[in-house]
């Protein structure tokens, strides 16, 4: 069973106590806004109750829709933009609940077929670390329309990771503290093992008789 604690949540925080309207707070909150989405339909994708789902979409639609109800009882000057990522919080528990639902009455519409597909591949950590594949996976996301989905919804960072997790059985924990590790990574680093890459494939290139340019 996936966890799942509301109040651990920094967009839950930030909401629940008062700040000062300054652009660093601004940024912060729409972080934790975007941490939040990803969380949730990380949570979402891991629980397999539907009941408990719900309860848990249930539960911070209550929390959140109180926090909304007290900002407009007692306004304050950062009210205005509380209140307006509690209602995009609010709309997207609303619209999760809704998709629960949709799935409960034609569970055919939503099988997923992959769902027992098990990948043949691991990584030989002696040679490639999980660090590498990091690099890979934030370089593809952070290509702006390099990937887009066949419903052209949004592409979250947990959307990429997963399949990366899946096609090599491993597990990046973390992804927002490896974000971090990846972009405090030295240049130096990043450049071998992308050199790596390069010359293998110049070294395949030159056993095939091609002249790699």
């Amino acid at each position: 069973m996936a966890n799942w604690n509301l109040a651990e949540k920094q967009i839950y925080k930030l909401l629940k106590h008062p700040f000062q309207k300054e652009k660093s707070d601004i940024e912060s909150i729409t972080a934790a806004y975007l941490e939040f989405v990803e969380e949730l339909f990380d949570y979402l994708n891991k629980e397999n109750d539907n009941k408990t789902r719900i309860r848990q979409l249930n539960m911070s639609y209550i929390d959140f829709g109180t926090i909304k109800a007290l900002e407009e009882t007692s306004p304050t000057e950062n009210s205005k933009l509380k209140i307006i990522y509690l209602d995009k919080l609010l709309s997207l528990i609303n619209m999760e609940q809704e998709l629960i639902y949709r799935q409960m009455e034609y569970p055919k519409f939503f099988i997923n077929i992959e769902s027992d597909w098990k990948s043949p591949f691991y990584l030989n950590s002696e040679v490639i670390k999980i660090i590498d594949i990091m690099e890979l996976v934030y370089g593809i996301f952070y290509i702006k329309d390099g990937i887009i989905r066949i419903d052209n919804k949004d592409i979250f960072l947990s959307d990429i990771s997963h399949i990366f997790e899946k096609m090599f059985n491993i597990s990046f924990g973390d992804i927002y503290k490896k974000e971090i590790a990846v972009l405090k990574r030295k240049p130096t680093k990043i450049t071998n093992f992308l050199d790596r890459l390069k010359l293998a494939i110049i070294k395949k290139s030159k056993d095939n008789g091609y002249d790699y340019f």
